[in-house]
């Protein structure tokens, strides 16, 4: 799968890499070797990388679906300039509709996969996001 344009006007390509994590492990390994630690604070590193790794291989879809939401909300927030004064500078109206918005198709897709408590959760996070919105910018 290949992406247009990404949001900074970068091209990326979004390639499904399943051996992604095995070159990430193999990369650590290699940075872990070349540091100038004492085989003891090596073997602690080592073992905090795997510590990392086991978490990271626990979480499921549902999980990271759900923490790119509160991404998508935080940049929201902070594309319709809020709080006042302190992110005025990074107002942008297209931007903080594309996060809201996805933010939404998210929420759609979730729907199934989460309570009803989560559920209300998220669309109570959404419907704020998108008063906001109003507020701010109008329709």
């Amino acid at each position: 799968m290949t992406a247009k344009k990404g949001g900074n006007g970068e091209y990326k390509d979004l390639k499904d890499n399943t051996d992604s994590w095995d070159k990430t492990k193999k990369y650590d390994d290699a940075i872990l070797k070349n540091k100038d630690l004492s085989p003891e604070e090596k073997k602690k590193e080592e073992e905090l990388v795997k510590q990392l790794q086991e978490e990271l291989d626990k979480l499921t879809t549902k999980d990271i679906i759900i923490q790119l939401m509160m991404s998508l909300s935080s940049l929201a927030y902070k594309k319709m300039g809020l709080p006042i004064g302190t992110n005025d500078k990074f107002k942008d109206k297209n931007q903080a509709k594309l996060a809201i918005d996805g933010f939404d198709a998210l929420l759609k897709v979730l729907s199934d996969e989460v309570s009803a408590q989560e559920r209300e959760t998220l669309q109570s996070s959404l419907t704020n996001l998108q008063m906001n919105f109003v507020k701010i910018f109008g329709a």
